[in-house]
This record gives C-alpha cells, sequence and structure tokens, in this order.
C-alpha cells in the first residue's frame, strides 16, 4: 500500500433508516489513488476503542463528545454534524500526522480507512520494461522511508522516547522485509522481459538490481545493529582510548598535556605540527566533534555512492558505444563486400561490351 498522504471529511448525510443517524464521508489520499469511505460517529468510537485496547495508548487526538439527543436537538441538527464534522477530521489527521507510528500503522486503522492490502498494489501482476521502472522507482522511495525510519528510531532514542523509537524500529524492518520481497520479484521479472530489451539494458538493469540488494544489505545490517545515538558512541569513563575522560584529544582538536595520544612509533624525519583547531571545530566539545566525524563520513559515503552510479553510467556508456562501433564495423565491411561484388560485376560487363565493340 502506498503511503497515506492527506485525509479529509468532504461532506455528511444523514440517513433515517434504520434509525436516524449522520454517515460521514472520509476521503483518503494517497500518490497513486485517492478513495472515499462512509463510516458513522459510532464507527469512530469503536475505531478508538480498539486503538487503545491494541497499542495500550489512548491517540493523540480525542473524539468529540456524544450529544444526548433532545426535542430542541435531533439526529438532523446540521450545527451539531458541523462541530462533529471538523473535530472528526481533526481526530484522523492527528493519527496520521502523530511521530508515533503505532496507531496508523495498526490493521484497525487501515481497515477502517479500507486502505489496500500492500500485497495487492506492491508488485505488477504482468511485467513490461515500463512497469520495470516503475517498480524500481518504488522500491527505491521504500528504501529511503526505511533509512528514514531508522534515522528517527535513533533520534526519538536519542530524545528518551523508547516507545516512539521501538515503533519506528518495527516500521523500518516490516519495510525492508517488503523490499527484500519486491527485489526478488523484480530480478525474476527482468528475465521474463529480457527478450524486450537489449543486451546493454539488461546489463544495466541487472546492475540496479544489484543496487538495490547492496542498499538493503547496508539498512538490514544498521535495522540489527540497534540504536545508536551519540551517548552509546562516546567513550566511557575507565575505558582506555586516545580519548580520555576529560580530554579533548578528538580528531580536529588540540591534545592537553598527558591525555593526548603520542604519535605511531616509527622513523619520523622533522617534527610534526601539532594538530590545530578550525572554526568549525573550536566551538564544539567531544560529543559535538564526534558528530561533526560521523557527518562527515556519512557525506564522504553519499559522495562515494554517488561517484560509484556515475561511474557505472559511464562503464554502461562505454559498453554501448563499444557495441554500436563494432554493429557499425560489421555494415561496413557488408558494404565493402557488396561494393566489391558490383565492382566485379561491373569489369565483366566492360570486358563483353569491348568484346562486342
Amino acid at each position: 500500500m502506498s503511503e497515506i498522504q492527506s485525509i479529509s471529511i468532504v461532506s455528511t448525510q444523514t440517513v433515517a433508516q434504520p434509525k436516524p443517524h449522520t454517515t460521514y464521508t472520509v476521503q483518503v489520499t494517497t500518490p497513486m489513488r485517492s478513495w472515499t469511505v462512509s463510516r458513522r460517529y459510532n464507527d469512530f468510537v469503536a475505531l478508538n476503542d480498539e486503538l487503545l485496547s491494541s497499542t495500550g495508548k489512548a491517540p493523540p487526538a480525542a473524539l468529540p463528545p456524544k450529544h444526548p439527543w433532545s426535542i430542541t436537538r435531533s439526529a438532523y441538527d446540521q450545527k451539531v454534524i458541523r462541530e462533529r464534522k471538523v473535530l472528526l477530521e481533526a481526530y484522523l489527521r492527528a493519527i496520521l500526522n502523530h511521530r508515533d507510528p503505532r496507531w496508523r500503522s495498526s490493521y484497525t486503522y487501515l481497515d477502517f480507512l479500507a486502505a489496500p492490502a500492500a500485497s495487492s498494489s506492491s508488485v505488477p501482476t504482468s511485467w513490461t520494461p515500463s512497469n520495470w521502472l516503475s517498480e524500481h522507482t518504488n522500491i527505491q522511495a521504500q528504501l529511503r522511508t526505511a533509512r528514514s525510519a531508522l534515522l528517527k528510531r535513533d533520534a526519538l532514542a536519542g530524545m528518551g522516547d523508547a516507545p516512539g523509537s521501538r515503533g519506528a524500529s518495527v516500521e523500518a524492518k516490516k519495510m525492508l522485509r517488503d523490499v527484500g520481497e519486491r527485489i526478488d520479484a523484480l530480478s525474476q521479472a527482468l528475465g521474463d522481459i529480457s527478450k524486450s530489451i537489449g543486451e546493454g539494458e539488461r546489463k544495466r538493469r541487472e546492475e540496479m538490481i544489484e543496487g538495490l540488494k547492496n542498499e538493503r544489505g547496508d539498512l538490514q545490517r544498521m535495522a540489527d545493529a540497534g540504536v545508536r545515538t551519540i551517548r552509546d558512541m562516546a567513550p566511557k569513563a575507565g575505558e582506555t582510548s586516545g580519548f580520555g575522560a576529560g580530554s579533548r584529544n578528538m580528531p580536529g582538536s588540540i591534545p592537553n598535556g598527558s591525555g593526548a595520544v603520542g604519535p605511531a612509533p616509527g622513523r619520523v624525519f622533522g617534527r610534526q605540527p601539532p594538530p590545530e583547531e578550525t572554526s568549525e571545530t573550536r566551538p564544539l566539545d567531544d560529543r559535538g566533534l564526534l558528530q561533526l566525524q560521523q557527518t562527515k563520513m556519512d557525506d564522504q559515503d553519499s559522495q562515494l555512492e554517488e561517484l560509484s552510479k556515475i561511474l557505472r553510467r559511464q562503464r554502461n556508456m562505454g559498453e554501448d558505444i563499444d557495441r554500436e562501433i563494432r554493429d557499425q564495423n560489421e555494415i561496413l565491411d557488408e558494404i565493402q563486400t557488396d561494393v566489391d561484388k558490383v565492382g566485379g560485376k561491373m569489369a565483366r560487363a566492360k570486358r563483353q561490351l569491348n568484346k562486342l565493340s
């Protein structure tokens, strides 16, 4: 199922049978499609009770109160219906946009919205070169979403939100399992459409699949490794490391006295200059420096990945050019052979004309 982007209650309808009641038309929008579903107020109450029971925590917004009908206020009171419509819409949106995914990812909530099952729309039933590329793009988007969930897991853990962190971790692992199945289906589908594409395009798509597998493997290792926070990565008191307690001897900082680690043993010609602070590292403490180092390493990894993609594209272009040149050479050889044959025939015809004259 595509990720739900927005929810709104677009209209209401008052029904007289079997008892007077109002239905609310809920419109659900995803990147791929949108649909509507009609629900009564009692359906919202049942949803709220089930979410509380299944997750152990009340949803982030409360339902509007249930007004008792009286002589002056009936089931057709438009003021009550309008007020309830606004509050019910806010209730659904609060669940959708809350940082904790436990409610919006539950089966009860998705069933209430009549969201299609993931298996019914995630993989095409028949494959073409075009929808193969579309599925590849969808898998890339799901991998990005899984990476965001893992980063969200670490961020929530750093803020002390254990339930939110666990929810993000479960969500990421679920997406990675689904991605693994979709990559296998994509790989199998490449064999089905290989007759419709050229050899060079087939190799390019094989490399695209390999890239998806590598990225999923990296994310799976991140998911299995558990939460990573700056507090976990910082050195503990009493540990023997290059960054002792109270030391500023981090990468990019100035050693301070006995806490500094000496240079590696070996022959050194001349005196090595001590490391110098920069405007970027000077205001940071040990944890800030560690975070800066991690950020720069991540940036370098991203740059290497982009460079690898460029090199793969250039190699594919080189292979395509090589194949094209070979094809052109074969065509030229055939033309040369045909020219030689025509030249021979013309020479024989000329000799025959000379004999006749």
